[in-house]
């Protein structure tokens, strides 16, 4: 909801900047610069994260790879869009399980593998250079 006030022409000028940039195709660069981190995602988990399993995980999921179990969390990983904006992550019902790793739960005795966080910030240029188109 826009309010009359001080700032009205700004947010207006804002807005038509953010329909001009749309039109101009900065959505569907938005939209490739998602997918691009989607794929970088997935590639962080495929790289084997550190650190290693639990010999007591390994046993009970009878695999090593970290992240990995029935792909559920991995075929989650996905960008969604709207005018100017995209999000990129795991949604779904694995989203909390990812927040764990992600993050690390202590008490659950789950150390932080970062595969979300380490793909943005390792990517960063690639990244601006989609999204500027330069």
């Amino acid at each position: 909801m826009l309010r009359a006030n001080a700032d009205t022409s700004g947010t207006l000028k804002s807005l038509k900047k953010l329909r001009d940039d749309i039109d101009n195709g900065t959505q569907g660069r938005l939209e490739k610069a998602g997918v691009f981190l989607e794929s970088k995602m997935t590639e962080k988990i495929d790289s084997w994260l550190s650190p290693p399993l639990d010999p007591k995980t390994i046993a009970r999921k009878k695999s090593s790879q970290p992240l990995m179990d029935e792909g559920e969390m991995y075929d989650q990983i996905d960008h969604k869009s709207g005018p100017g904006y995209v999000d990129v992550g795991v949604f779904g019902s694995r989203a909390a399980v990812a927040r764990h790793h992600e993050f690390g739960a202590p008490r659950a005795n789950i150390p932080e593998r970062s595969f979300m966080r380490s793909a943005l910030n390792s990517n960063r240029k690639q990244i601006k250079k989609i999204v500027t188109d330069r």
